[in-house]
């Protein structure tokens, strides 16, 4: 299984135990941001730095949730 695809899957099983919606910015293919709200409040993002689409860290936003907390989700 692909390593980029796992710690995706980890951080939206993480979202949806502790109703987190995952916000994306831009269409896809070509993100510009992804977000992590909780109650209207941005907890955790990724942004691109220029106008070139987002390659999404995955495994860096599920550390930063892990590191806050927010654990549970994988199978």
């Amino acid at each position: 299984m692909n390593e980029k695809k796992r710690f995706y899957n980890r951080v939206r099983r993480t979202c949806k135990l502790h109703d987190l919606e995952l916000v994306y910015d831009g269409v896809p293919k070509n993100y510009r941001a992804v977000e992590i709200h909780k109650d209207g409040v941005c907890l955790f993002a990724d942004r691109s730095e220029n106008w070139k689409p987002l390659d999404i860290n995955w495994q860096r936003l599920h550390e930063e949730m892990v590191q806050y907390g927010y654990k549970g989700g994988i199978k």
